[in-house]
């Protein structure tokens, strides 16, 4: 009898091992082998010249890697290909997922003309290899769900309350956040220029978002679950980076691409330790949610319009606040570097700051305020430029066909996930007059340089900017993220010198895109 049960387990263990070897075998071969095969025969979609197993097109941003280059840094030169070649599409496998990807500015009207009955934003929580890549956090979100009435309302509401006339009174805020920052910076000598802006967008979005009283409504350290299996006390800025941080590393991990199931069971580390983190996270915001007393906080505002439930605020709020913080200090970071890079762009933006009166020992609050800000066009162009040469993604979110459909003619069947390309666009030869180049005046249509791209035929459209995405599930943010941007450099431009290392500024493939591993180190004082 024992021998017989033995003889059960064992025939049961080979079949599962089978089965195992066969499911790995489709998903991590034929599947995007069979996906690559499918495009090649179309002359407007570009596949990648050699099929690499389980890597699959991440294999050229690990390349970029080694050359001590940004990982999306091969982007634009393959956009200078693909222009020459009327390229629309992009069949790629990222890991072993296959994703099409929108290059041409026809491509992504048909996109647009087709969203949002055929071509939607990608049900995260419910589609199988995404799952991997949402946060833990923001189940349910509206940025990751399709385009539903509720969902819409829920967008239109942000954007409401993050539009001009809102977000303008946030200024002094940013401003008293800045201050305390440079403090810190001028007494470290030497700061790690983008966790510290990590770290003061934190507390601003957590300030806008959940009231300005939140660190006074919680405990000021809370237990943290580190990967080495230790505990760190962590303040609520610095637990909400850390996270956000191991939430990138998870969704990167290689048994997370090849078992999505790893992120929605939770059963082993990390998954486990993160899922920990996250209800940890969860329970502190609704701790300050419940007891602040800002009225005018983004919570208390979409609260009393009595229309989506707690659990859906929360999870837009998470995810505004995921999606705020590290974009737009990575950009600030850009912007340091540029200015550095290209001195005489940084005269030029002094000198115009300096007309409407902020230099370095001017009363700051008193002089950086929004309608001063207005005036400055270059520093707008400044900001727009560095948005447009360095994005802080490299793509947009997912989405998903729920139709078969076609795109510049070519078929695109149900299910299929696709994205926006943003960094190839945004620095294409063919809309972009010396792309390469860090030049705010390609913004402003009285300069010599626009005119000179008139001449040349190059001038941008709408289609040629996509850092803040397109249609109705554009960035929701994007006014509030360009007013941070302006406060910042025209703070810290005015009221601090610089370094940047050396080998930094001499490196023309550098980027701080989120996912680089470039972290500049400035010397402050």
């Amino acid at each position: 009898m024992i021998g017989f049960c033995i003889g059960v387990v064992f025939k049961g263990l080979t079949y599962l091992a089978v089965a195992l070897i066969i499911y790995m075998v489709y998903k991590v071969l034929y599947k995007p082998w069979r996906f690559r095969q499918r495009y090649k025969g179309y002359a407007n979609v570009h596949v990648s010249p050699k099929f690499i197993p389980v890597l699959g097109d991440i294999s050229f941003f690990i390349q970029d890697i080694k050359q001590n280059r940004v990982f999306y840094d091969h982007l634009k030169d393959l956009q200078v290909e693909m222009t020459k070649k009327n390229t629309d599409l992009k069949a790629e496998t990222i890991g072993i997922d296959p994703v099409i990807g929108i290059v041409s500015h026809k491509a992504l009207k048909e996109v647009l003309d087709q969203s949002p009955k055929k071509i939607d934003r990608a049900d995260i929580d419910n589609t199988d290899f995404l799952r991997r890549a949402r946060m833990k956090m923001a189940y349910g979100c509206y940025t990751n769900s399709p385009s539903t009435n509720r969902t819409l309302n829920r967008r239109k509401s942000t954007s409401k309350l993050f539009g001009m006339n809102k977000i303008s009174k946030h200024v002094p805020m940013i401003l008293q956040n800045s201050q305390r920052i440079l403090k810190e910076m001028k007494h470290q000598g030497t700061v790690d220029i983008k966790g510290i802006m990590a770290l003061c967008l934190n507390r601003i979005l957590m300030s806008i978002l959940l009231g300005n009283d939140f660190e006074t409504k919680i405990d000021a350290t809370h237990q943290y679950l580190c990967n080495d299996g230790t505990t760190k006390q962590l303040d609520i800025c610095n637990f909400f980076a850390k996270f956000t941080m191991d939430m990138t590393s998870e969704s990167g991990n290689l048994l997370t691409i090849l078992f999505p199931i790893l992120n929605v069971t939770n059963i082993v580390n990390p998954w486990k330790r993160n899922h920990k983190n996250a209800i940890t996270l969860k329970n502190i915001m609704q701790q300050i949610i419940a007891r602040s007393e800002d009225k005018d906080s983004f919570w208390s505002q979409i609260s009393q319009l009595n229309e989506f439930t707690d659990e859906e605020i929360l999870a837009d709020l998470m995810i505004i606040l995921t999606a705020g913080s590290e974009t737009s200090s990575n950009c600030f970071v850009a912007i340091l570097y540029y200015l550095k890079k290209f001195p005489e762009v940084k005269q030029k933006l002094i000198q115009e700051l300096e007309k409407i009166g902020i230099t370095s020992d001017c009363d700051v609050e008193k002089m950086i305020t929004a309608d001063n800000l207005q005036e400055c066009d270059y520093l707008a162009n400044v900001v727009r430029e560095a948005l447009r040469i360095d994005p802080p993604l490299a793509f947009t979110l997912w989405y998903q066909a729920y139709e078969d459909t076609q795109i510049c003619g070519v078929p695109i069947d149900k299910g299929t996930i696709l994205r926006q390309e943003v960094v190839g666009p945004n620095n294409d030869p063919n809309d972009w007059l010396d792309p390469h180049v860090f030049e705010p005046n390609r913004h402003n249509p009285d300069s010599e340089f626009y005119k000179k791209s008139q001449q040349a035929g190059k001038i941008a459209n709408a289609y040629s900017k996509r850092t803040f995405g397109h249609g109705a599930r554009a960035c929701p943010g994007a006014l509030l993220a360009s007013l941070e941007l302006k406060v910042f450099t025209a703070f810290f431009l005015t009221q601090m010198e610089y370094e940047v290392e050396k080998e930094d500024l001499e490196n023309d493939h550098i980027g701080f895109g989120i996912g680089s591993l470039f972290s500049p180190k400035l010397t402050v004082s």
